[in-house]
């Protein structure tokens, strides 16, 4: 089996503290695949008094590779062509994105990407011919052990603008994980971070992460719990060093429907109402 991918090392931790969260916001999403086999994906999202919206098409393509076009209510358009196993282990994606109305331009973005995988070593390259921006990242290892690392260069600068390196301990019911990266150019320096995850039990999950920038005194600390109630029914909670409660509540309503409810309390600003933010998220798979 192929070594954890860099951008997933540490995921079970920051999963279980991101994911289901999101507040400020209220969406609904909505899945569903035609005889022909083509899978369209309308979604809304209504954030204070502003309503977005994206309808989204994947199909196969002759050659054994994926295409999905995305059309956004604020009118750019992007699609993403993805062959997978274009040699063993060798998969290419392109992805390209039109400007905003009223910007100059065919294109604001076109990408490649190529992922390789193997037993030992899991590698990421991309270019985005028209940021100028280049990024490779690879992960490889040992036992339970697992390092990786990458790097983002802007070619139009000539400059590093990113780097970062990872290692994590993957054991049966827990993962350890040790993370530093740094922003060249962005104030904090290079950044420290720990996880820790550790399944209790079939239905029980805990997790905490701690962050430091090396120029701020300020420690960053997160704590989350999630337990499953039932087989459709999870409920999640979590507090941070910045006084910040979320909760969230994701029940699968039925075969095609799951409901997701959030909340996030300012614990040091009870009274404010206007510190305190709710979510709601509606996905229905046909």
């Amino acid at each position: 089996m192929a070594p954890t991918a860099f951008k997933d090392i540490g995921k079970l931790c920051s999963d279980l503290l991101s994911k289901d969260y999101k507040t400020g916001s209220n969406s609904v999403e909505v899945k569903s695949k035609v005889p022909n086999g083509i899978t369209f994906t309308p979604k809304a999202d209504k954030t204070g008094d502003k309503f977005s919206g994206s309808l989204a098409a994947k199909s196969a393509v002759p050659g054994g590779a994926d295409l999905e076009v995305t059309l956004k209510t604020s009118g750019v358009m992007s699609a993403s062509l993805e062959a997978a196993n274009m040699m063993k282990g060798l998969s290419l994606t392109l992805d390209c994105e039109t400007p905003a109305p009223g910007k100059p331009g065919l294109l604001s973005s076109g990408k490649g990407t190529l992922d390789y995988k193997t037993d030992a070593l899991t590698a990421k390259g991309s270019y985005d011919y028209y940021r100028g921006d280049a990024h490779a990242a690879a992960s490889s290892a040992f036992k339970a052990l697992t390092f990786g690392a990458c790097a983002d260069y802007s070619v139009s600068k000539s400059s590093l603008s990113k780097y970062a390196a990872a290692c994590q301990y993957v054991a049966p019911d827990f993962t350890v994980c040790a993370k530093l990266n740094e922003a060249l150019g962005k104030p904090g320096g290079m950044v420290y971070a720990g996880s820790y995850y550790h399944k209790v039990s079939p239905k029980m999950q805990v997790g905490t992460e701690v962050s430091k920038a090396a120029k701020k005194d300020a420690v960053s600390l997160a704590f989350g719990c999630q337990y499953k109630l039932d087989k459709d029914l999870t409920v999640k909670g979590k507090v941070d060093a910045d006084g910040m409660l979320s909760a969230s509540y994701k029940h699968k309503l039925s075969n095609i429907s799951t409901l997701t409810l959030a909340t996030v309390i300012d614990t040091v600003h009870l009274a404010e109402s206007s510190k305190h933010k709710f979510g709601l998220a509606l996905n229905l798979t046909p």
